[in-house]
């Protein structure tokens, strides 16, 4: 099985086209995993639900803004710029797609991989980034293979017993790696919409089952066509700089 692997695109339409356009470009997939936060920040909620809808064979679970759809208490620990965008996505999605992000679960258990947002300790609030983190999340999860997002940042944990885990950060546009038996990884795709490891492309996954290895891929969208789209909708313009910034 191939699958796509992706990540807080953040109602940005014209990263996550550009993505799902590069995916067909190699080959296509079987299926896709998505690590959470279809929504927020960005302009276009409305058009990137109608877009997964549409992807086959689509395993997903939610993440912080999409679950504040539906819990006010999340805008607690939300900045003032992302309850701005929330108020304004909520004000722009149609009911369809409000039920389908309601489908997104928690977590997700499966034969090939594990995935959640933040960490099994708090999948909305819970930033999975460090070697202490990964140990504590350990025995949430079964298998080899973990992904998460929330952080927007790639990288790849690899754990062997009685050894800590390795953190690497995912360098360059276009990296290989090869899974290797007896080591269990946890994997972050990056951020197709809002990328915050100073490299403003897109960011997503190819898993290949059958070869055990996942590559991550860097892409260029347009990026002036989102500022100008949050600027004219009247979105907080720190929204717009950064994605500029990737930060």
């Amino acid at each position: 099985m191939r699958y796509a692997v992706l990540s807080d695109i953040h109602s940005n339409y014209e990263a996550f086209e550009a993505v799902l356009k590069k995916i067909e470009e190699l080959g296509g997939v079987d299926g896709y995993a998505f690590c959470g936060d279809l929504i927020g920040y960005g302009p276009d909620p409305e058009d990137c639900c109608r877009r997964m809808m549409g992807l086959k064979n689509l395993i997903a679970v939610a993440g912080n803004h999409d679950m504040s759809l539906f819990r006010e208490d999340f805008f607690a620990w939300f900045s003032d710029y992302a309850k701005q965008s929330m108020l304004y996505t909520a004000r722009n999605l149609s009911k369809q797609s409000q039920e389908f992000i309601k489908t997104f679960a928690k977590e997700y258990h499966g034969k090939d991989f594990c995935m959640v947002h933040g960490s099994f300790l708090d999948p909305f609030r819970d930033y999975l980034l460090s070697s202490e983190q990964f140990v504590l999340n350990l025995d949430k999860w079964k298998g080899s293979l973990c992904f998460v997002g929330h952080s927007h940042v790639p990288f790849i944990m690899s754990y062997k017993s009685n050894r800590m885990p390795q953190i690497d950060l995912f360098l360059g546009s276009d990296v290989t790696i090869k899974m290797l038996p007896a080591i269990r990884y946890v994997i972050n795709p990056g951020s197709i919409g809002q990328p915050r490891d100073t490299n403003a492309k897109a960011s997503f996954g190819i898993l290949d089952t059958k070869q055990q290895t996942f590559r991550l891929i860097r892409i260029p969208y347009d990026i002036a066509s989102v500022q100008k789209k949050i600027e004219e909708r009247g979105l907080p313009e720190i929204l717009s700089k950064r994605l500029g910034q990737g930060k």
